[in-house]
């Protein structure tokens, strides 16, 4: 191979491997990010995607950041005892509060099956099945204010529930919450009562059973709004109508994810190309200096 042609080749492929470095370097980027979730959460996949409009909050079907809207990727991190999840009863009597409302948001498969997909509600109140195996107790109750719950049996109390139960003004509707303990089913069995915040009845016991602990995924930890739409409509699994307004910001922030580098790589190579010119122009100057100096040198010579 000819001198020249050997020079030559490195600068041949210098685009490509410069091509491959940054594709790494993303790569890596992503895994790191991906097993600083995993590490988080303690489960795999960390992220679940939200399909339908029923932790939205609003009428209008707009997305608010810090609640759960259709299209949001929500993380979801591990839960060993229900003593990791506190309900909506308990939340309201401690100030506890996640995605715009009392307690924490779990995910759980329906009933047990793991074959249908899981549904992220929020935890309204644990209910625990009294010895007497015909009544349900919550201790959530006990230290909740009175006018933030009542009964429909006046004999029924936080420790004996038989009737109806109702909980009073909830979420951002302001709305009365109905769980007819009569209507969850026999035998009785412990386990949570659920309900979608924008959803005007809880699941029990349509959508499922009280939540056995053995049901649930995980608790809801911090999101990422709007992404989740591209995995939505690329899988055609949107169940309810995209709000506007995520698919504008989701949008937007593709365009400066693609713009940003373009400009960044523009900006460095046009200081680039100032550096060089300020250098040729440096050399230039001191070039005419050395020459002006000589012919100086010259003169007195000649004189």
């Amino acid at each position: 191979m000819a001198e020249s042609e050997r020079s030559r080749a490195p600068k041949k492929y210098r685009g490509l491997l410069l091509l491959l470095r940054d594709v790494a370097v993303a790569a890596a980027l992503v895994a790191l990010v991906l097993l600083a979730m995993y590490a988080y959460t303690g489960q795999w996949p960390p992220l679940v995607v939200i399909e339908s409009n029923s932790m939205m909050h609003g009428e209008d079907n707009l997305s608010h950041v810090g609640t759960i809207d259709t299209g949001d990727l929500v993380l979801v991190q591990e839960v060993d005892s229900f003593n990791d999840v506190v309900t909506y009863t308990e939340g309201c009597a401690s100030g506890y509060r996640t995605y715009g409302d009392y307690g924490d948001v779990i995910v759980y498969n329906p009933n047990g099956n793991e074959a249908v997909t899981p549904i992220i509600h929020r935890a309204m109140i644990y209910l625990e099945v009294n010895p007497d195996g015909v009544s349900y107790r919550s201790e959530s109750l006990r230290t909740l204010s009175a006018v933030k719950w009542s009964v429909s049996n006046p004999l029924d109390t936080w420790d004996h529930l038989t009737d109806t139960l109702y909980i009073n003004n909830v979420g951002y509707t302001g709305s009365v919450v109905v769980i007819d303990i009569d209507g969850l089913g026999t035998p009785l069995r412990s386990g949570l009562i659920t309900k979608g915040d924008h959803n005007p009845t809880i699941d029990q016991p349509y959508r499922s059973r009280n939540i056995e602990l053995g049901w649930v995924v995980g608790k809801a930890r911090g999101e990422i709004p709007w992404f989740g739409l591209l995995k939505l409509w690329s899988t055609d699994t949107l169940r309810s109508n995209a709000p506007e307004n995520s698919v504008r910001n989701l949008w937007i922030c593709i365009a400066v994810i693609v713009i940003a580098p373009i400009l960044v790589d523009i900006g460095l190579t046009y200081r680039e190309k100032r550096k060089i010119a300020e250098k040729k122009a440096q050399s230039r100057k001191i070039a005419g200096e050395s020459s002006s100096g000589q012919n100086k040198d010259r003169e007195k010579d000649g004189g």
